[in-house]
């Protein structure tokens, strides 16, 4: 491997190199302060929407103690390469053939969001090449509600309803409730919105594609045997803390932090907080005892995390009405209501549709809702908060303080 040394943040917007492996094309870009580097690199692996652009600060901290790589597989950030047939493990192998084709060492991926998902089925599936593994924005697990979100969004794209896709795949991404906490701008939201709006059809083929494939995936068959970092947003509701604990707790050598005042996108959130942690873990010294921003989980809590991740309180007005887009109504007792979803008990048929269902309730604008589970205590229900008002109305019910004004723009 050849690296460049005249890094700037400018450099990350121009053209990456191209590794061809097979009939697949990976783009990369790779920096460090001398061209022949024998040090493990650092390999960023972004999410859905993420660009080389968006690690600029990243790439400037590490440079100071680490060779860089940033990598984009097929259908991943900038590179726009198809690849319908290549599922998570398929993709995670690719970054073993690049590692093997350029003779580089044990590598150090940062996996983020989706791209987590492929670091952890790198380092598991190639332990020899694996040093040392940072994960933030656990992806891989499936739970219920965010496989039936996922799929909602697929749903919306195929229809061409752009807008309501993109306002639920921002709430997913922003936890809303949180927006004082983890102080991201209005600015920075809107234009985050008006990006996922605007996806070109190519684009979108593509977050069908990755969807699919973390739809598809069935779990790890085994998990990383080397030094493993995961940081946890407190408030990542799409990726929750507890799922980040528990990926931990399977991995021979895990460890997990829970980032304060920040959601799924924690490592931009809270920049500081995140790098005083992931400085010493990729330098191979001791973590911190203590860390201004973040808490390390005793190995003995890491599957105790509380699964409920907002409290959900028994409504003032409990009767609502739960309307399907056929036409049909049906009266509804509300036992539980939270931001994110609740629980409610009707008589309604033994086979309800998937979607198209709507929850009246009091005075707040009809709620999009999506049925999750049916059991002994009710109907389980959660929002993919697909209409902006309706979700600022129920926000405002629900959170004790004002929420700001973009809080669901």
């Amino acid at each position: 491997m050849r690296y460049r040394t005249d890094y700037s943040a400018a450099l990350l917007a121009s053209p990456p190199a191209i590794l061809a492996i097979g009939d697949w094309r990976l783009h990369y870009q790779a920096y460090s302060s001398r061209e022949q580097d024998a040090r493990a690199p650092v390999l960023l692996l972004g999410g859905a929407f993420q660009s080389f652009r968006s690690f600029a600060a990243e790439v400037d901290e590490l440079l100071a103690a680490h060779p860089v790589i940033l990598l984009d597989l097929p259908s991943q950030g900038g590179n726009l390469q198809l690849a319908p047939e290549l599922g998570l493990e398929l993709l995670a192998d690719l970054i073993a053939a690049f590692a093997e084709q350029l003779q580089l060492p044990p590598l150090m991926p940062i996996g983020l969001s989706y791209g987590s998902a492929l670091a952890a089925l790198f380092a598991a599936r190639h332990p020899q090449r694996c040093a040392r593994l940072l994960l933030a924005g656990i992806t891989a697990f499936g739970r219920p509600g965010a496989r039936l979100l996922l799929e909602e969004g697929l749903a919306l794209l195929d229809e061409g309803r752009a807008g309501e896709f993109a306002q639920g795949a921002l709430t997913g991404l922003l936890n809303p409730l949180h927006l004082d906490d983890t102080g991201i701008a209005p600015v920075f939201r809107k234009a985050l919105l008006r990006q996922i709006q605007r996806l070109s059809p190519a684009e979108v083929e593509r977050y069908r594609q990755n969807s699919r494939r973390l739809l598809a995936f069935q779990g790890f068959a085994r998990h990383p045997q080397c030094p493993t970092l995961v940081l946890a947003g407190e408030h990542d509701h799409f990726t929750q803390p507890w799922e980040h604990a528990h990926f931990a707790a399977a991995c021979a050598q895990g460890e997990c932090a829970l980032v304060h005042q920040a959601d799924h996108l924690a490592q931009f959130e809270r920049r500081e907080a995140c790098a005083a942690l992931y400085r010493p873990f990729l330098g191979e010294r001791p973590l911190p005892a203590r860390s201004p921003g973040s808490t390390r989980l005793p190995r003995e809590r890491l599957l105790s995390l509380d699964k409920r991740c907002e409290p959900r309180l028994a409504p003032r007005q409990r009767q609502a009405v739960l309307r399907h887009a056929d036409g049909l109504r049906w009266p509804v007792e509300l036992s539980e209501l939270g931001f994110f979803g609740g629980l409610l008990q009707a008589d309604l048929p033994t086979e309800l549709p998937g979607r198209g269902w709507q929850l009246l309730a009091g005075e707040l604008p009809a709620q999009p809702l999506l049925p999750l589970r049916r059991d002994a205590r009710g109907l389980a229900f959660v929002f993919p908060h697909t209409d902006a008002a309706a979700s600022q109305a129920l926000a405002a019910l629900i959170h004790p303080a004002p929420l700001p004004a973009a809080a669901c723009a």
